[in-house]
């Protein structure tokens, strides 16, 4: 049964995270998260709605780093896992560029972000838009769907739903991964959402599935 689903899954054509817009826009990058007048200005590059790709000429310290990006004359401030990191040549210098997936960024700025990369208009009605159980989640078996949202309410990245409730998650098929001496397992992207302090966040998280129905976070 599991292997009939994923069929269904690479019959899609709908995984928007696949999808990436290039061209520059503003960003500023902020070293100290307690100082927001404290902004070092970058440049975006490219970004999708797992990510993006910037650079800047001050080299940023660690793994994580907050960013402020300039979207559609939205101001969107993300938290950055920073993937990888290399120099490349810019008005006769040399600037860092790194590319990274979100940590953490609003569930409305994420839903912006999507519309850029799409090209799409802003809607004219910004009301909420009711939650909806994703098609690709409900196509799981019920354990494996369990299995993900205790996973994610566990990181605190989802609410655990009340009986009856639909979570506010949306799920995506990302491929097959081939592991030495094992069988193939299948890799799943969990867009999931939270409301921490009267705003609400959104996270991607990737999980790994075997087939026979071993979940890891990968």
């Amino acid at each position: 049964m599991f292997n009939d689903i994923i069929e269904w899954f690479t019959g899609r054509d709908d995984r928007q995270h696949d999808k990436r817009r290039s061209g520059a826009f503003h960003l500023w990058w902020q070293p100290d998260r307690n100082d927001p007048k404290n902004l070092r200005p970058g440049i975006g590059v490219e970004i999708s709605p797992a990510g993006l790709t910037f650079i800047i000429p001050d080299r940023i310290p660690g793994a994580e780093c907050n960013l402020v990006l300039r979207i559609r004359e939205h101001t969107i401030p993300v938290r950055l896992k920073i993937a990888r990191a290399d120099h490349v040549p810019y008005q006769g210098k040399t600037w860092n560029r790194y590319a990274a997936e979100y940590l953490g960024i609003a569930a409305d700025h994420w839903d912006m972000i999507v519309r850029y990369v799409n090209d799409t208009p802003e809607p004219v009605d910004r009301k909420p838009e009711a939650a909806k159980m994703d098609d690709a989640y409900r196509m799981l078996p019920l354990a494996l769907q369990k299995k993900i949202v205790d996973m994610l309410v566990q990181r605190h990245k989802l609410e655990q739903p009340k009986p009856g409730q639909t979570p506010l998650l949306k799920l995506f098929y990302v491929g097959v991964v081939k592991r030495p001496g094992q069988k193939p397992a299948h890799r799943f992207n969990v867009h999931s959402r939270i409301k921490i302090n009267d705003e609400m966040m959104a996270y991607d998280t990737q999980f790994t599935i075997s087939d026979d129905g071993e979940i890891t976070v990968s």
